[in-house]
């Protein structure tokens, strides 16, 4: 199968479609952006797909970011054959690169690489240079270090690459010789433009040894000139630095030197002659614009002799040659000059060239946020004798010519020319500037449907990486973090990413340590969870000191990518410290910790009131500011992410509050030596190996979530059935959501097995129905008091109450009166832990079960003065957990 028939049935298999004249129409699958039935790619050369409401949606998406496999992993789509043991090397150099294999086929070899650290092996196609060779890595190089090298111990230097059927002696009758850095470059001129190109194999070495043989074969057919060398290495800095010194090289050696450059001093490009190579295939315009039609090749000699000017005047008078200009602006070493063409009086032309900064600039892209309205540009900056800066810089800065010195001068830079001057620079700059959406939130960004982690994204289950000016390049969309600090640290390797920490996750916590995984990777879906249902619960991690809840927690961050982060404590900071925490982050989870403690009562200020939590369950805003306008504008942005609590107790807030909550203990019921041994691993577990994680899960969208619904609406229809007692609906919307997350675990990582997963759902079913009797009853210590204060009533003998032994020391059965000293006595007396009193006062006098009505002395049955607590005694006291 060639590759357009691979990229056909890729589109079949994803939108499903039937063509049509000049189209394949993609008919059943939906347009991802306006959800229509009108996606379509063009049938004789797919490689852009779009959506066909122009007017009204503005999707397009390149093949190969949608099937990036069948460009990155060619020995897969193209296996070798006793036939063709070449395949996945013909197929890369014709359909990557564009060339016709005709002029090439014994010019190469397909071989293998084997990466001996990480062990990972990629075909490789291989040519030879001199005594030695070079191999390009053709399936997905982006595991390895380098996607190419040359054998080890190998000396290419000083040699060059030959394309066939080209000699040395056609080389020697020459009038030009084309020194590229590539292989492939080079091939891409002699085929593309029919000129005679050699390959370096890099800007580095200078070809000695080839000049040499040149030498000999100009001597063998008595040539009395040498001809021309055109150093025509890749934009950027090294291409032009090594173009400039090898032609003084050459002129020193006898060598008549030039260079050529797509673009003058290679700036504003990254094409090189390959990537022109496939522009000049695919042209329709005007022939001799054509990328290497003989008109250019022209223009990028022209290029290249702007680029090696020795002075600034020389610069400018190549310049005004060739565009006849009254006046313009040029750079030539790192900085910027400004030349005015003067006449005397004989007519005489005089260039007068002036320095106008003291460095370069070029508008790399546009930041543009339309919530707030402001536009950034995005500069780089380049320096004569220092490292090269890249900044932002406001509108305004750019506007003004005064404003735009200022900011220069943060990085020691100078702007000495006129306001004229500065909007001449900059005008061709920003008619073509991509615009670059700035995100504030770590995580999802439901505009460009991707997680933005900092330095990778993923987007459609494909991984993003950010690009040479620092922005994911979405197709039409791109976006980049607006922060530079990086709250997530990833390392991701598909081939390298094992999932064995899940034993010991098992062993150390069992099901809850499944139950919290899942509520974590639930999280990273939160916005899609909310957009479709509408809420999504709070998880509330509790249990003694030492129990193994920070390492839980703590080794999960690592899967997301964060080191000892355990969550936030809501009492330490400012008013807007919270929620600005909460609203960094989208589809990712926000920790509590320990909010509520022993000793807010000797606190002098607010602990955090967890009522506040209340509008997060939806989505909503944790707070909201107004905007700096003269207007009544305010900023709501909503809360994207999920919740979850750890404390020692249970928090204690409105009855809304707590039923948002799905609530779990963590106790030291699982502990052994072998558990212990399980979690100290999970403990020293390296980030390193974990953090790819999160970029496993997230590109398992497609998969995920509609496995996620059909679960949820499963669990949602039949928990209440099978949970008896269980009638509570936001209790089981809640955990149906927990309980389909479990499930699809299996979906992320294969190695759980199926009875985890049953175990798991029999817990979440349990923490379902505890929480529907704790969120409409009495707070859990108050619980716990009552079942103590039954048990020790069922142990007292029948006549204890008439001689007041009897823990219930009222008179009135409608009543009940218990001395908390004597109690906790009691409770110690029969063998059972008492809570702790200080606690239990604070929360005893909301006692719902048993309504509380007083603390007041109370005459016993005995006849005696006690002081007790006072409570209502009903006949069915419910809710007493």
């Amino acid at each position: 199968m060639n590759l357009q028939d691979s990229i056909l049935k890729g589109l079949q298999d994803r939108f499903r479609f039937r063509k049509t004249k000049g189209a394949t129409w993609l008919q059943e699958g939906k347009c991802p952006d306006c959800g229509q039935w009108e996606v379509f790619c063009a049938a004789k050369d797919p490689k852009i797909v779009k959506c066909g409401r122009e007017n009204n949606c503005t999707y397009e998406e390149s093949v190969r970011s949608l099937f990036p496999d069948l460009f990155e992993d060619w020995s897969k789509r193209f296996p070798q054959n006793e036939k063709n043991p070449n395949a996945a090397a013909d197929a890369y150099l014709s359909h990557e690169r564009g060339f016709d294999l005709q002029y090439m086929r014994r010019a190469y070899s397909q071989e293998s690489f084997r990466d001996p650290e990480t062990g990972h092996s990629a075909a490789t196609i291989r040519f030879t240079v001199g005594d030695t060779w070079w191999e390009r890595i053709i399936d997905r190089p982006g595991r390895f270090g380098k996607k190419a090298h040359f054998q080890p111990g190998g000396k290419p230097g000083g040699h060059c690459w030959i394309p066939q059927p080209v000699t040395i002696e056609d080389l020697a009758r020459a009038e030009d010789i084309w020194i590229t850095e590539g292989i492939f470059n080079a091939q891409a001129l002699w085929q593309g433009a029919d000129l005679l190109a050699v390959s370096g194999m890099s800007c580095n070495y200078w070809p000695e040894h080839f000049l040499e043989l040149l030498k000999e074969a100009i001597r063998a057919i008595k040539r009395p000139t040498r001809p021309r060398l055109v150093f025509a290495y890749d934009p950027g800095a090294a291409g032009v630095k090594y173009a400039r010194k090898f032609v003084d090289r050459a002129l020193e050696e006898g060598w008549p030197a030039t260079a050529a450059q797509v673009r003058p001093d290679g700036e504003g490009t990254v094409l090189d002659w390959n990537d022109l190579l496939l522009r000049h295939r695919d042209w329709k315009g005007e022939a001799e614009k054509a990328p290497l039609s003989s008109a250019m090749i022209e223009e990028y000699l022209w290029n290249g002799a702007v680029t090696i000017a020795k002075t600034a005047r020389e610069k400018a008078k190549l310049i005004y040659e060739r565009k006849m200009l009254a006046s313009f602006d040029f750079r030539h070493g790192n900085r910027l000059w400004w030349c005015r063409v003067t006449y005397d009086e004989d007519q005489a032309r005089n260039l007068i060239v002036d320095e106008i900064a003291n460095c370069a600039f070029r508008i790399l892209y546009l930041e543009r946020d339309d919530v707030e309205d402001v536009t950034t540009y995005f500069l780089q900056i380049d320096f004569p004798n220092r490292p090269t800066v890249k900044a932002r810089f406001s509108s305004n800065c750019i506007a003004k010519s005064s404003e735009f010195d200022n900011r220069l001068h943060a990085f020691t830079g100078m702007w000495l020319g006129n306001q004229e001057q500065l909007n001449r620079i900059k005008r061709p700059q920003i008619s073509r500037l991509k615009e670059v959406t700035p995100v504030k939130a770590t995580g999802y960004s439901e505009a460009h449907k991707a997680w933005l982690f900092g330095d990778v994204a993923v987007r459609g289950g494909q991984v993003v990486t950010l690009n040479s000016d620092k922005y994911f390049d979405f197709g039409k969309q791109a976006a980049k973090l607006y922060s530079e600090d990086r709250m997530l640290d990833i390392r991701y390797d598909a081939d390298t990413l094992a999932f064995d920490w899940l034993e010991d996750l098992w062993t150390a916590y069992g099901a809850k340590g499944l139950v919290t995984l899942a509520f974590f990777t639930m999280s990273l879906f939160a916005v899609q969870i909310r957009n479709r249902d509408g809420s999504l619960a709070f998880l509330e991690i509790t249990g003694p000191p030492g129990s193994g809840k920070t390492t839980l927690i703590v080794f999960l961050w690592k899967l997301l990518g964060r080191l000892n982060h355990e969550g936030n404590d809501p009492n330490n900071g400012s008013a807007a410290f919270l929620p600005r925490i909460m609203m960094r982050a989208s589809n990712l989870p926000i920790g509590l910790i320990e909010g509520k403690r022993d000793d807010d009562a000797n606190r002098n200020y607010r602990s955090y009131d967890y009522n506040d939590l209340l509008t997060l369950y939806n989505g909503r805003n944790p707070r909201g500011t107004a905007r700096k306008t003269g207007g009544f504008e305010v900023s709501e942005p909503p809360f994207n992410g999920s919740i979850y609590l750890m404390q020692n107790e249970r928090i204690n807030a409105h009855e809304a509050v707590l039923e948002r909550l799905m609530s779990m203990s963590i106790d030291k019921s699982r502990f052994s030596e072998i558990a212990g041994q399980a979690a100290t691993r999970l403990k020293r577990w390296p980030m390193e190996s974990l953090s790819g994680v999160i970029v496993h899960v997230t590109r398992q969208e497609s998969d995920y979530l509609p496995f996620f619904f059909d679960r949820f609406e499963h669990h949602n229809r039949e928990m209440g059935k099978r949970v008896k007692g269980l009638v509570n609906d936001r209790c089981i919307l809640n955990h149906s959501q927990l309980a389909a997350a479990v499930e699809a675990l299996r979906n992320i990582f294969p190695t759980i097995r199926p009875e985890w997963v049953e175990e798991t759902v029999r817990l979440v079913d349990a923490m379902a129905i505890d929480r529907q009797n704790s969120c409409g009853g009495d707070h859990p210590l108050v619980a716990r008091f009552w079942e103590q204060v039954e048990y020790l009533l069922d142990r007292e003998k029948l006549d204890d109450h008439a001689i007041g032994k009897s823990i219930n020391q009222h008179r009135n059965a409608g009543k009940i009166a218990i001395r908390l000293v004597e109690f906790e006595a009691r409770c110690r007396s029969a063998g059972i832990v008492p809570p702790d009193l200080d606690k239990l006062k604070k929360v005893l006098r909301g006692s719902k079960s048993r309504k509380w009505l007083a603390t007041d002395n109370v005459n016993n049955p005995a006849g005696q003065i006690v002081r007790c607590w006072i409570f209502e005694n009903p006949q069915s006291p419910e809710n007493v957990l």
